[in-house]
C-alpha cells in the first residue's frame, strides 16, 4: 500500500470537543504532499488533532474558501494550453460541487512524514515538526508556494490541479475517539491557537462517530514495513572504482544496515540477516585476499616477478568473488523487493530477529 497525503472537508475544528457531523473524502496523493494540497490549507492554517491516526499524530486545518482562493491566484497564472486548462477546469469542478463544500479542509499528513523519520521507537516529535513547518498562515507563506508551484516542471501540472488523483472515498474514512489537542514539538515555532468557532461540548463527548454500520476502532501509524533490498542494493557500493577500499567498505555497511531494527516483515528480517552475514563474508574474504596478495608481493617477488602467477592467485580470487559480491547485491535486490528471501552460502554469523 502506497503512503499518501490525505484532503478531507469538515464543518468543525478537531480537537475542539464538537463532535464532526461530517467528513467528508476529497483527494489523496500517493508517497508525497503535493503543493495542491499545501496551497488548499494556506492562509489560514493551523495543526488540529488527526482524525485518522492516533495521538499525538497532527493533521492541517485551513479556512474552505480562503484555500481554494488561493489556488485559484495560481491557477490565474498558470498556462492557457488546452491541457492545463482541462485540468484546473476538473479541480474547479470539484471544489465548486456544493455536495463537497464546507468549512474547512483538513489535510492528512501524518502517513507522509512517517517514511523521513529517523527515530523508529518515537517519530512522532520529528513528524510534529515536519507539520508544523507546513502550516502557511501568513500571505507572505501562500505568495512562497504560489511562487514554487510555478517553478515547477510541465510534467508535475497534476501536483498543482489535482488531475486524477480526486476522490470522495478516500482509503480511510476517519473512525475513533477524540484525540487531545496538538502539543508543540520540541525547539519548534509556536503554531496559530485553535478555532474558537466550534460549539463547545462536554469534553467526555465523542468527537466523531463511526461509519455506518461499523464499530469504532483505533487506526495505529505504522511506517511501511522493510524488505531487505535496501541491504542488498548497498553491496553495490563496491562498483565504485576505488579498489579494496570500496569493497571493505560496502561489507562494513551492509552489515550495519543488515542489523538494523526497523520494523520489517518476517521475509524481510531474513534478507536483511543474509545481506549482513553476506556483508561479513565479502569483507573477511577481501581483507585475507588483500593482505595475501600483499605478502606474495613481498615474499614471492624475487623468484616469480616475470610471471603473474602465483604472485596474482589471491588478487584473481578477489576479483572472482567481488564479480560474485555484485550478482549477489543485484539478485538480492530484486528478490527482496518482490518479497522473496534471497540465501546466498555465507558465514551464519547472525541470525534473523523474529518475533514469536
Amino acid at each position: 500500500m502506497a503512503n499518501r497525503s490525505y484532503l478531507y472537508v469538515v464543518d468543525e475544528v478537531p480537537g475542539q470537543g464538537a463532535p464532526l457531523t461530517r467528513v467528508s473524502g476529497l483527494s489523496e496523493w500517493n508517497w508525497d504532499v503535493p503543493l495542491l494540497h499545501e496551497l488548499l490549507v494556506s492562509g489560514s492554517g493551523r495543526l488540529v488533532p488527526s482524525t485518522i491516526w492516533d495521538a499525538p499524530a497532527a493533521a492541517i486545518l485551513g479556512d474552505y474558501d480562503q484555500g481554494v482562493a488561493n489556488l485559484e491566484r495560481l491557477f490565474a497564472r498558470l498556462p492557457q494550453d488546452q491541457e492545463t486548462q482541462r485540468q484546473i477546469a476538473e479541480a474547479r469542478s470539484v471544489l465548486g460541487d456544493p455536495a463537497n463544500r464546507g468549512r474547512y479542509l483538513l489535510l492528512e499528513v501524518a502517513e507522509i512524514h512517517v517514511l523521513s523519520a529517523t527515530d523508529d521507537e518515537n517519530p512522532h516529535p520529528e513528524m510534529l515538526r515536519e507539520a508544523q513547518g507546513m502550516v502557511r498562515d501568513t500571505e507572505q507563506h501562500v505568495d512562497a508556494l504560489i511562487g514554487a508551484a510555478l517553478e515547477l516542471p510541465p510534467e508535475k501540472l497534476p501536483e498543482l490541479t489535482g488531475s486524477g488523483a480526486w476522490a470522495s472515498s478516500l482509503y480511510f474514512e476517519p473512525s475513533g475517539e477524540q484525540q487531545p489537542p496538538v502539543q508543540a514539538a520540541p525547539n519548534a515555532p509556536a503554531t496559530i491557537p485553535p478555532s474558537h468557532s466550534g460549539p463547545p461540548t462536554s469534553p467526555n463527548a465523542p468527537q466523531f462517530g463511526p461509519p455506518t454500520g461499523a464499530a469504532a476502532s483505533p487506526v495505529f501509524l505504522a511506517r511501511p514495513l522493510a524488505n531487505g533490498a535496501t541491504q542488498w542494493s548497498l553491496g553495490l557500493i563496491a562498483v565504485i572504482p576505488f579498489p579494496f577500499v570500496t569493497a571493505i567498505t560496502a561489507g562494513i555497511v551492509m552489515i550495519a544496515a543488515g542489523r538494523s531494527r526497523a520494523p520489517a516483515t518476517e521475509a524481510g528480517e531474513r534478507n536483511r540477516t543474509n545481506a549482513a552475514n553476506w556483508g561479513l563474508t565479502y569483507l573477511l574474504s577481501s581483507i585475507i585476499l588483500i593482505a595475501l596478495h600483499i605478502a606474495f608481493l613481498f615474499v614471492l617477488d624475487d623468484t616469480y616477478s616475470g610471471s603473474f602467477f602465483p604472485i596474482g592467485i589471491p588478487i584473481t580470487l578477489w576479483f572472482a568473488v567481488s564479480v560474485t559480491h555484485i550478482v549477489f547485491s543485484i539478485v538480492g535486490s530484486v528478490k527482496a523487493s518482490r518479497g522473496v528471501v534471497f540465501a546466498p552460502i555465507a558465514l551464519p554469523f547472525f541470525g534473523p530477529r523474529l518475533r514469536g
